[in-house]
């Protein structure tokens, strides 16, 4: 018998009653569904770091997983609600409002459609319009991957190009200098990673122990929030507990941290295009 693809959930919710329903309803329409959680705890309204979230997870998961988003503070409005096919063969169910900005950009979007409230919505809370995550997202997202319907009964297509898409700033290397914006932030450990590939570094011929100097700066303010000379290094305890490194990610790309310390909770940094590192080889005094 063949396996029925998983649902896997995040929203800004927490873990609370509102995402037990949301796995309740995926239960009505289907009892053998499998579903997961990615996470709950993104920032409260932050469609941007949804749209980092997804890009973080959706690779490892098989072809045919059914994503559900649900960072939605324009519920009940015009904004749209669909369903996006992703080139990997997955789906991810979310309200259209930027959250699908990094899987666009990186992954590759094949098509997206209007979720049909009308077929596609919970009946029995139809008088309720603040949340969709129960009655629109998950029961159409189940409802996918149930097999109940088709992709193209999820309702009518739209152009891909006009999905709401958050402004990201390219990475740059020009001679000494490498600088990229600020793309995702740890807030639990305070790591803070850019969108700077690794691999970067290695062209610019930057190696572990290297010694650099780093500016993170926010566009609304004049002087940089964090500046200092930072050691590249392989990982956490390669320097001295409340120092701070430059490392890879799990990404793979460029991240700052201090060993044991929260640093964007220290500096009050954040992620998105107002946010960004510059990099340089040459060491300050």
């Amino acid at each position: 018998m063949k396996t029925k693809p998983a649902i896997v959930m995040q929203t800004d919710f927490t873990k609370d009653i509102s995402v037990c329903t949301m796995q309740g309803v995926c239960m009505m329409v289907d009892p053998e569904l499998r579903v997961f959680d990615s996470t709950h705890d993104i920032r409260s309204f932050d469609t941007y770091q949804a749209s980092t979230s997804l890009s973080f997870v959706v690779d490892f998961w098989p072809a045919g997983t059914v994503f559900v988003s649900v960072v939605d503070p324009g519920v009940g409005t015009g904004r749209r609600a669909c369903v996006a096919r992703l080139k990997n063969g997955s789906y991810v169910v979310t309200p259209d409002n930027g959250s699908l900005t990094h899987l666009k950009k990186f992954f590759g979007i094949e098509e997206v459609r209007v979720i049909d409230e009308t077929r596609n919505r919970l009946q029995k809370t139809k008088k309720c319009h603040i949340f969709h995550g129960r009655d629109l997202f998950a029961y159409c997202g189940a409802r996918l991957a149930a097999g109940v319907i088709t992709y193209g009964e999820v309702g009518e297509s739209y152009p891909v190009e006009e999905i709401v898409e958050h402004e990201i700033i390219p990475y740059q290397a020009d001679g000494g200098r490498i600088s990229g914006m600020i793309d995702a932030i740890d807030y639990h450990f305070g790591l803070i990673c850019t969108n700077i590939p690794a691999d970067v570094f290695e062209e610019n011929g930057i190696s572990f122990g290297d010694m650099l100097h780093v500016a993170i700066r926010n566009r609304n303010r004049q002087e940089p929030v964090f500046e200092g000379n930072v050691a590249y290094v392989p990982s956490f305890g390669s320097v001295e507990k409340g120092e701070p490194l430059l490392m890879t990610s799990e990404t793979l790309q460029i991240q700052i941290a201090t060993n044991c310390v929260n640093m964007a909770e220290a500096y009050d940094i954040h992620e998105g295009p107002d946010w960004t590192m510059e990099i340089e080889k040459e060491v300050k005094a």
